[in-house]
C-alpha cells in the first residue's frame, strides 16, 4: 500500500544566542517567528542606525542595541544572522566570520560566484559554521520531498519545472539595479535552487530575459539540463503574479508543489495509474522561517561546520546557475 513519508524530527536543539546584523523585513519576519516558535534567544541587534537598532529591540524585547555592525558582532553571541541587502552580504558576513562568529546568511548569500566562494573560503579557513538562509530546504514539506526522492517513489526523474512569480514593481529595492534588484536575486535563486537540489549536476544552457524600465530585469526564463540529458525550466517574474509552483516528473509518478512552492503547503504525488497521494500543511507562509534557525541551532549543537539540508557546495552550484543565466541574459551585476 502506498503512502507518504512523515517529516522526520529535528532532534536536540541548543538554545543558542543570536545577533541580528540588519534591521529591515526579513529580520522582522524572522526574529518574530523565531521568538514565537523556538526557544532560540536573540539578544543582539545590530544596524548603521543605533535609532534603527533601538526600534527593533524595543520590538521583540531584545537586550542589546548596537548602532554598528562591528559593534554586533563583537557582542556576546552564538550565531550571526545577515539579513542585509544582496550586496552587502560578502562585506557583513566575512565582518562575522572573521570576529570567530558562525553566520546564517540571507539568500543568495552573494550574488556572485567569485564572492561566494571566497565566503566559503574563509568559513572552511575558520572552522566556523556557515550557512545560505534557504529556509525552504529546512521546511518539514521539503523533508516529505526529499524522502520521496530518496525511496525511488517517482520511478526515474525525467523533467523538473518551477515557477515563482510576485508583483513587486512599487517596491523600491526589489526594482532598483544599483541594490542588485531583479528578478534573479529576489526570486530566481528560488527555482534555479529547486533545480539543483533535484538534479544536482543541471547546467544553465540558455536563458531570456526581460528589462524592467527600472532597469532591472523584471522577469526571466532558463532551461537547464543535466549530465542525463534530464530537463528543466525554471520563469521568475516581478511584474507578475504566477502560480509559483513546482513539479518533478518521474516515470512512475509526479510530484507537484501548490504554490507558492517554496512556503510550507501540502506535496502532491500522481501515480501514473490514477491514485493521487497528499500529504497536507498549514499553509503559514513565512512563519516557517523558524525552521532554519532551529536547522542552525541543530548543526552548531553537533558541532558541525555545515548543514546537510543546505551544503555549502550547494549555495555554489547555485550562484553559478544564477551567473550564468545572467551572463546569457546580459544582466551584469553592478
Amino acid at each position: 500500500m502506498r503512502a507518504l513519508p512523515e517529516p522526520r524530527p529535528v532532534g536536540d536543539v541548543p538554545s543558542l544566542r543570536w545577533g541580528v546584523l540588519g534591521t529591515g523585513w526579513i529580520a522582522h519576519q524572522f526574529v518574530a517567528t523565531v521568538l514565537a516558535r523556538t526557544g532560540q534567544r536573540v539578544v543582539a541587534v545590530g544596524s548603521r542606525s543605533v535609532e534603527r537598532s533601538r526600534e527593533f529591540a524595543g520590538e521583540f524585547g531584545i537586550e542589546q542595541a548596537f548602532g554598528s555592525y562591528e559593534e554586533l558582532v563583537g557582542a556576546d553571541v552564538d550565531v550571526v544572522y545577515v539579513a542585509t541587502g544582496h550586496l552587502d552580504h560578502l562585506a557583513h558576513a566575512t565582518l562575522a566570520l572573521e570576529a570567530g562568529r558562525p553566520v546564517l546568511v540571507e539568500k543568495p548569500m552573494t550574488p556572485r560566484v567569485a564572492d561566494t566562494e571566497a565566503l566559503v573560503a574563509l568559513a572552511r579557513s575558520r572552522g566556523l559554521f556557515c550557512m545560505e538562509a534557504v529556509w525552504t530546504l529546512a521546511l518539514p514539506r521539503y523533508d516529505v520531498v526529499r524522502q520521496v526522492l530518496e525511496g525511488g517513489m517517482l520511478g526515474e526523474i525525467q523533467s523538473v519545472a518551477a515557477d515563482m512569480g510576485e508583483y513587486l514593481v512599487d517596491h523600491h529595492r526589489a526594482m532598483d539595479p544599483a541594490q542588485g534588484g531583479g528578478a534573479m536575486n529576489d526570486l530566481g535563486t528560488y527555482p534555479l535552487m529547486f533545480v539543483g537540489w533535484v538534479l544536482p549536476s543541471a547546467r544553465v544552457v540558455g536563458a531570456t530575459g526581460q528589462r524592467h524600465r527600472s532597469g532591472s530585469f523584471g522577469q526571466f526564463a532558463a532551461l537547464l539540463v543535466d549530465d542525463e540529458h534530464r530537463q528543466a525550466v525554471v520563469h521568475a517574474s516581478m511584474v507578475a503574479d504566477t502560480p509559483t509552483t513546482a513539479v518533478i516528473a518521474g516515470s512512475e509518478a509526479t510530484l507537484v508543489l501548490d504554490g507558492p512552492f517554496y512556503h510550507p503547503g501540502p506535496v502532491e504525488v500522481r501515480f501514473r495509474d490514477g491514485e493521487v497521494l497528499r500529504w497536507e500543511e498549514d499553509r503559514v507562509a513565512h512563519v516557517g522561517l523558524y525552521h532554519e534557525a532551529l536547522e542552525v541551532a541543530r548543526c552548531i549543537g553537533a558541532g558541525l561546520t555545515e548543514s546537510p539540508v543546505r551544503p555549502l557546495d550547494a549555495t555554489l552550484a547555485t550562484v553559478r546557475l544564477m551567473e550564468r543565466a545572467r551572463d546569457l541574459m546580459g544582466d551584469p551585476l553592478p
